[in-house]
C-alpha cells in the first residue's frame, strides 16, 4: 500500500477516534485536583455606631464574585465568624456574564466584634476587621482572590465620619485551617476559603479627648489654690484639706466617667495615666499641706506663699503629663 494511503486511513481514523470521546463540560476552568478560583470584591457602603466600649462597630456591606462555572455560589454560604446577634443576609442576586462563568451579588449588613485599642487615645489608629469564610465547598475546591481594582469605600462615609481618617480599604485571601476533626473519626482538619476586610482608620479630632480630660486640668487648677491658703494660720488647715479631699474625689469620678466612654478599663490608656498622674499629684500637695502644718505646730514659720514648692510642683506635673501625651502622639 502506498505511504500516502496509510497516512489517510491514520488521519480518518484520528479523527473517528476524536468525535467518538466525550466533550469536556462547558466552564470547566481548573485541571483536576486544582480548586477553582473566585473573584470577590466588596464596596463598604457604610460604617456607623463604633462604640468603644462595647468593642463593636456596624457596617453595610455589597460583595460580589466571579466564579468560573455556574455550580460554584460561595456568597449562598458565606459565615461572619465575628459578626454578632442581628446579622442580616440579603437575598443572592445571580447573573451569567457575556464573558462566562457565574456572578453574584449580595448586601449584608451588620454589628461586628473588634477589639478596640485605646491605648494611645486621641492618637489610635484602628484597624477595623470583617472575616468572611466560605463553609460548604472546602479548600479543595474553591479558593478565593481579592478583586482589589473594583472593591472601593463609598466616599460619603469619610464626611459623616469626619473624626476619623479613612485610608484605602484593604482585601486579603487565606486559607482558614481549623486542626480538630470535632470528634468525626478519620476526617481531615477543616480548611475553607477566607477574605478578610481591612479598614484602616486614624483619629483626626481631638476634641472628645479635650472632653475627657478637662475635668481633670479644672481639678489641677483648684489644686494648686492650696499654695495660697496661709499655713501659718491654723484655722485655715482645715479648709485646705478640704479643698484637696474634694478635688481628690472629683478626679476619681472623672477617671471612671472616662473609662465608662472609651471602654479598655482593663488596660493604662493614655487618658488614665493622666488620671493617675493628677491623683499623685493631689497626694503630693496633702503631703506638703502636713509638712506645713507640723512645721506650724512646731513654732517655725512657713513661707506663704511658698513659690519655690509651687513652681517645682508644677513644672513637674507638667512635664509628665506633657510627656505621656508626646509619646502617645509619636509612637
Amino acid at each position: 500500500m502506498p505511504p500516502s494511503r496509510r497516512a489517510g486511513r491514520a488521519l480518518g481514523a484520528l479523527l473517528l477516534l476524536c468525535a467518538l470521546l466525550p466533550l469536556a463540560p462547558a466552564g470547566a476552568q481548573s485541571p483536576a485536583g486544582t480548586p477553582a478560583t473566585c473573584t470577590i470584591g466588596v464596596n463598604v457602603e457604610d460604617l456607623y455606631d463604633l462604640d468603644m466600649a462595647r468593642d463593636t462597630f456596624g457596617a453595610i456591606l455589597w460583595l460580589w464574585s466571579l466564579c468560573p462555572t455556574a455550580d460554584l455560589a460561595p456568597l449562598a454560604t458565606i459565615a461572619l465568624p465575628t459578626a454578632s446577634s442581628g446579622l442580616n443576609l440579603g437575598p443572592v442576586e445571580v447573573e451569567d456574564p457575556a464573558g462566562g462563568g457565574r456572578y453574584a451579588s449580595r448586601r449584608v449588613q451588620g454589628t461586628f466584634r473588634y477589639n478596640w485599642d485605646m491605648s494611645r487615645y486621641p492618637f489610635d489608629r484602628q484597624r477595623l476587621l470583617i472575616p468572611i469564610d466560605e463553609a460548604q465547598y472546602g479548600a479543595e475546591r474553591l479558593v478565593f482572590a481579592p478583586d482589589r481594582q473594583q472593591s472601593f469605600v463609598t466616599p460619603d462615609i469619610r464626611d459623616r465620619l469626619d473624626e476619623w481618617r479613612i485610608a484605602d480599604l484593604e482585601l486579603e485571601t487565606s486559607i482558614s485551617e481549623e486542626p480538630s476533626t470535632y470528634g468525626l473519626p478519620e476526617a481531615d482538619g477543616s480548611r475553607y476559603a477566607r477574605l478578610e476586610i481591612a479598614i484602616p482608620l486614624e483619629r483626626d479630632h481631638l476634641v472628645g479627648f479635650l472632653k475627657l480630660t478637662s475635668g481633670v486640668f479644672a481639678g489641677v487648677f483648684i489644686a494648686f489654690l492650696s499654695f495660697f491658703y496661709d499655713p501659718n494660720d491654723r484655722s485655715g488647715f482645715g479648709g485646705k484639706l478640704g479643698l484637696l479631699v474634694g478635688v481628690l474625689f472629683a478626679v476619681l469620678l472623672s477617671l471612671r466617667s472616662a473609662d465608662a466612654a472609651i471602654g479598655d478599663a482593663g488596660h493604662l490608656t493614655l487618658v488614665t495615666r493622666i488620671h493617675l498622674v493628677t491623683l499623685a499629684f493631689i497626694v503630693v500637695l496633702a503631703l506638703v499641706a502636713l509638712r506645713d502644718r507640723r512645721k506650724v505646730e512646731r513654732g517655725e514659720t512657713v513661707r506663704h506663699p511658698d513659690w519655690p514648692m509651687l513652681a517645682a510642683v508644677g513644672s513637674l506635673y507638667a512635664l509628665i503629663v506633657g510627656g505621656l501625651i508626646a509619646a502617645a502622639a509619636l509612637s
